[in-house]
């Protein structure tokens, strides 16, 4: 066991720290929403996959990441933060390689669900070697800026990646990430700290790790299905097996000391509704993320390019405002704004069943329905995420944030599924409206949810 203190390191290492942890965390999330501008071009490079069957190129990078992110947290404490955080950049950008140079869409499936665990990796382990090179009265405002770069991901994912998928194809929207998995490592090489590492601690539920990503992988199965099979016996047995493992999965975390899911949290109310709320919201979000880019370029006839960039406005007002909203929300009450927040992007998406024709019309009809989404995902997805913590112990700050993510990213796999099987391969407008209604009630429903949060203002 062994520590290096902050004034062991130079004085400019925290901001090639910053560079480097910011940069891992932002080629995480900005991979999630590139995809979703790349599921046009591997429609058309994998012409005979159904849209149920091309969602697993997107499913199995959320289930590995989710399944594997708590224990990863776990390893990172045991092994060494920075130790993990090369291992997981060079995980990411080696299956980055092999997604690009796929020659079938098995191989792109199984290269995704392992680049899913190089995000797991990466994830845990940046902000907290960051915290350790930062001091503690600049931690607040550094965390700020690792959060917007973060966030900054998820906003330029979808035009970035859609300028490169325009002018090339959709393999480089992945062919080019291992040089900025080599940037971040070289910002970092040399610099990030050494932190505590502790070869006591238990090793994880592997075992539990694993039955809980085979429960999301056949509850996902079981819903992609419904459209080409039928809600038949082969679908319903699929579903049931998928629960059972998971009430496995809980029967272990029970008695495990390092459980794939931390029971004793859930003891706590606005934990417990938090995490609700957030699995709800993130199955609306995420899926009419997807939709909505299938939408402009089969709908509207959008080119990939034009498409990423129409959908740009909505992700950049959310990192500009998301701030904003979470100073006012942490000393107003969380509710005041996630409840609006929620029934906000839930009014929207009923705009988008109202008003949206087969007649394009970005402007005057898109543009400011995006926009009010926009509103109501900024003032919600991060006061619930602060919400979650509010109750929460110190010590246990590491370990929640990592089941809250497990929670968005289990919400983000069934809303991509459940969708998918809405829409189909249709391009029909009554397909994808419909898909608009579902993530319009859970807006609704998700608000109920909050209202269980209880008073946040500590």
């Amino acid at each position: 066991m062994f520590r290096v203190s902050l004034a062991d390191t130079p004085s400019r290492a925290p901001w090639r720290v910053f560079l480097s942890t910011a940069l891992g965390s932002y080629l995480v999330t900005a991979n999630i929403s590139t995809m979703n501008v790349a599921f046009p071009g591997l429609e058309a490079s994998f012409a005979d996959a159904s849209r149920g069957t091309l969602t697993w190129v997107l499913n199995s990078y959320t289930i590995a990441f989710a399944a594997l992110l708590i224990p990863a947290g776990n390893l990172a404490d045991r092994f060494g933060r920075r130790q993990l955080f090369w291992a997981g950049l060079t995980v990411f950008g080696c299956a980055s390689v092999v997604i690009g140079a796929a020659p079938n869409l098995i191989v792109v499936i199984a290269a995704r669900t392992v680049q899913g665990i190089g995000g797991a990796l990466v994830t845990p382990s940046s902000l907290g070697l960051l915290l350790a090179a930062t001091p503690s009265s600049e931690r607040t405002r550094t965390v700020a800026k690792w959060g917007a770069i973060t966030a900054l991901g998820i906003a330029t994912g979808p035009s970035l990646g859609a300028l490169i998928i325009d002018a090339t194809n959709w393999r480089w929207a992945f062919l080019i990430l291992p040089a900025a998995c080599f940037a971040a490592y070289g910002f970092g090489k040399g610099h990030l700290p050494d932190t505590t590492i502790n070869k006591h601690l238990p090793l994880p539920d592997s075992w539990g790790a694993l039955l809980l990503a085979a429960s999301m992988a056949l509850i996902a199965f079981s819903i992609v299905q419904i459209r080409p099979w039928g809600v038949s016996f082969g679908v319903q047995a699929t579903f049931i097996l998928g629960v059972l493992i998971f009430v496995v999965v809980l029967l272990r975390s029970r008695n495990h000391v390092a459980p794939a899911i931390p029971l004793k949290l859930f003891r706590i109310r606005t934990f417990l509704w938090a995490n609700i709320a957030t699995l709800i919201q993130s199955f609306s979000l995420s899926a009419s993320l997807l939709v909505n880019i299938l939408w402009l370029t089969g709908g509207w006839k959008y080119s990939i390019a034009t498409a990423g960039l129409a959908t740009t406005a909505s992700p950049l007002l959310v990192a500009i405002l998301a701030p904003v909203a979470g100073r006012y929300g942490s000393y107003l009450g969380i509710r005041r704004f996630a409840i609006p927040g929620s029934l906000a992007w839930g009014i929207g998406n009923l705009l988008y069943v109202a008003l949206i024709t087969d007649r394009p019309s970005w402007l005057f009809i898109w543009l400011p329905i995006s926009l009010l989404v926009a509103v109501g995902v900024a003032t919600t997805f991060p006061l619930v995420s602060a919400a979650a913590l509010v109750d929460v112990g110190p010590s246990d700050y590491a370990v929640a944030g990592a089941v809250l993510q497990v929670a968005r990213q289990f919400g983000a796999t069934i809303g991509v599924a459940s969708l998918i099987s809405l829409v189909g391969n249709s391009a029909e407008l009554s397909a994808y409206k419909a898909a608009w209604l579902v993530v319009a009630i859970s807006g609704g429903v998700s608000a109920i949810a909050l209202i269980f949060v209880g008073d946040t203002r500590r």
